[in-house]
């Protein structure tokens, strides 16, 4: 029997990736709220694209569009960017702007990369520790308020 499969919902991912990384935070296991933080943006960024985004051609973006993106948030940004400069475009009180909010997760720091799932096999000793994990939950909160305030305005 065939597994149904329906569209993935980037809002519902972004919430139960955010709750989950605050939850493992709080439990010590700080490598591991690292990695869902880094989701919380990418998640982020592809709803604003599905919900707001017109390509220049004036179609809307589609779950597939941005789905073939994977982790690549520095795309999905540019790709946002893009969006903001096209008439037709977003609004602008709906623009993430990543390498402001989210300077750790989007561009790294203190000598570490931005995030990418490819450390989910422990490449990222930051991740490690309390400290480093610390930017990435604020980071992330950042990000969740700004969704927010997005769907509590009923946009």
């Amino acid at each position: 029997m065939p597994i149904a499969k329906r569209e993935p919902d980037f809002l519902k991912t972004l919430e139960r990736m955010y709750h989950d990384s605050k939850i493992l935070f709080e439990e010590g296991a700080y490598y591991n709220s690292c990695y869902l933080c880094g989701y919380v943006l990418e998640c982020a960024l592809k709803f604003l694209l599905c919900r707001y985004g017109r390509k220049t051609n004036g179609d809307n973006y589609t779950w597939e569009d941005v789905k073939r993106h994977s982790h690549k948030l520095n795309r999905l940004n540019q790709e946002l960017e893009e969006c903001l400069a096209i008439t037709n475009g977003i609004p602008p009180q709906y623009r993430l702007d990543s390498s402001r909010i989210c300077p750790y997760i989007y561009s790294g720091r203190e000598g570490y990369s931005h995030w990418d799932p490819a450390f989910r096999y422990g490449e990222c000793p930051a991740w490690d520790t309390r400290e480093y994990c610390e930017h990435y939950i604020e980071e992330s909160e950042r990000v969740f308020q700004f969704i927010s305030g997005i769907i509590a305005g009923g946009v």
